[in-house]
């Protein structure tokens, strides 16, 4: 049996309370871009749902997402938070291991900043050699911003020292990891 062939078993009469009730569900209808039969069975399919343990109302939803925007902004700023402790923290590192470049009487051996190492032999040009790197993106790639002097001075003591060993090489383009052939 085809659609057509069935639907005076399928057909349900309705009666609008009022008259005004009926141009009311005809205009909401329109407005959804459905014919009146069609949103008269949305609705009620979306009514039953409410019931059906199985799918979450409306209302419950709602609920759901605001406690989600809670937690969210919770958790946001608890990352705000860690984020500025985390940041304090690597500045007191750099600060830490910058003593050794600032104390001119300091001697023995000093920890070179190994991210200062790798950025220098990693950074390279399309053609796969090293190129030159300027000292603003060094610091700005090692995170260390120019209010942090001692740790700018620190990496600028390391690169002197890493120029001096015949490890890196400066120019007015920067610094860059000396390649031998």
């Amino acid at each position: 049996m085809g659609k057509t062939e069935t639907i005076k078993q399928r057909a349900i009469w309705v009666y609008a309370p009022t008259l005004e009730q009926r141009k009311q569900w005809d205009k909401i209808a329109k407005e959804n871009g459905m014919s009146l039969s069609k949103w008269i069975v949305q609705t009620i399919e979306d009514s039953l749902l409410e019931f059906d343990d199985e799918v979450k109302s409306i209302k419950d939803i709602e609920t759901e997402n605001k406690d989600l925007r809670k937690e969210i902004s919770e958790i946001q700023s608890k990352l705000r938070r860690e984020t500025i402790i985390r940041n304090n923290l690597e500045k007191e590192i750099r600060k830490y291991r910058a003593e050794s470049f600032l104390s001119p009487s300091s001697e023995g051996i000093r920890q070179y900043d190994k991210e200062l190492i790798t950025l220098l032999r990693n950074t390279k040009s399309r053609e796969g050699k090293r190129r030159y790197i300027d000292n603003d993106e060094i610091l700005s790639r090692l995170g260390i911003e120019f209010t942090e002097t001692e740790a700018v001075k620190a990496i600028s003591s390391q690169l002197s020292r890493l120029e001096r060993y015949g490890l890196a090489e400066s120019s007015t383009k920067g610094w860059r990891w000396k390649e031998y052939d």
